[in-house]
């Protein structure tokens, strides 16, 4: 005789699910716990600094200690985040038009193949020319001013952004594909509904590659260009030997740079989750 079968089904406790509160407290330990790692890091490397001008007996002007350096950012603070914040808009129009153009390019190499063989090569030859070489008529367009920041970010930053945004593009698999055909969708429902979602981690991949480099490239435009940003205020005080403050301002572009990438970061864990 067969025993018979057993046909309940077990329904999950959703007790058991973490509450908000539960995960509004899960993200704020892990945050205090990525920044206790920060600050462990950063307390090493300064240790580290001052026991090696302290070892050597480093004269200040070839290279000042931490508390010279934190000396010359406390007396000079305000001129410091003002180039910042020269520097700062530069890179956010910059990036704004780079993502733009980025996005743009990609869409319509990927739903035209004859346009991708005829310019992706242009655009290619574009990026591979060094800013160096460019710097100069760039220059004479855009003026000694903002504009040559924001032509260099663009020009540094659009590239990674593309080529990562079309292979998200067309890493839509063929099953979608016919899914949407059948459905009798149209080019544009493809892109909002299918490619777009797809390329959501690629396209977050390249905007941190792009933010990496547009500061650097937009200090290294202010050096050619004579702006008032960051770039201008390391090359003045290394030029007038003021090395607590060239010092400092390196600190605080290397703690820009930081920033920013972690706001792409958190952003993409937020829109692509």
């Amino acid at each position: 005789m067969t025993s018979p079968v057993d046909t309940t089904v077990d329904t999950p406790d959703w007790r058991a699910l973490p509450t908000r509160g539960q995960r509004a407290e899960a993200r704020l330990a892990a945050f205090w716990r990525f920044i206790s790692r920060v600050a462990l890091g950063v307390g090493i490397l300064v240790a580290l600094w001052g026991g090696a001008i302290a070892l050597f007996d480093v004269p200040i002007f070839v290279a000042p200690g931490p508390l010279d350096t934190w000396q010359a950012f406390v007396e000079q603070g305000d001129r410091l985040f003002g180039a910042l914040g020269f520097t700062l808009t530069g890179v956010a129009i910059g990036l704004a038009l780079a993502v733009a153009i980025a996005l743009s390019l990609g869409v319509i190499f990927t739903l035209s193949a004859p346009a991708s063989r005829a310019f992706m090569p242009l655009v290619i030859g574009l990026r591979t020319v060094p800013v160096l070489a460019v710097a100069p008529l760039l220059i004479m367009i855009f003026g000694r001013g903002q504009g040559t920041t924001i032509a260099t970010v663009v020009i540094v930053g659009f590239f990674p952004i593309m080529v990562n945004a079309m292979r998200g593009f067309r890493s839509v698999s063929p099953t979608v594909h016919e899914l949407f055909h059948v459905a009798g969708a149209t080019w544009w429902q493809l892109l909002i509904k299918a490619r777009i979602p797809f390329a959501l981690p690629f396209f977050f991949t390249g905007l941190r590659v792009a933010t990496t480099s547009a500061l650097l490239s937009a200090m290294l435009a202010e050096w050619l260009s004579g702006a008032p940003g960051i770039g201008r205020l390391i090359y003045d005080a290394l030029g007038y030997r003021d090395m607590p403050l060239m010092f400092a301002a390196v600190a605080l572009s290397m703690a820009t740079a930081f920033t920013i990438f972690g706001l792409a970061t958190a952003l993409e864990r937020r829109l692509a989750r």
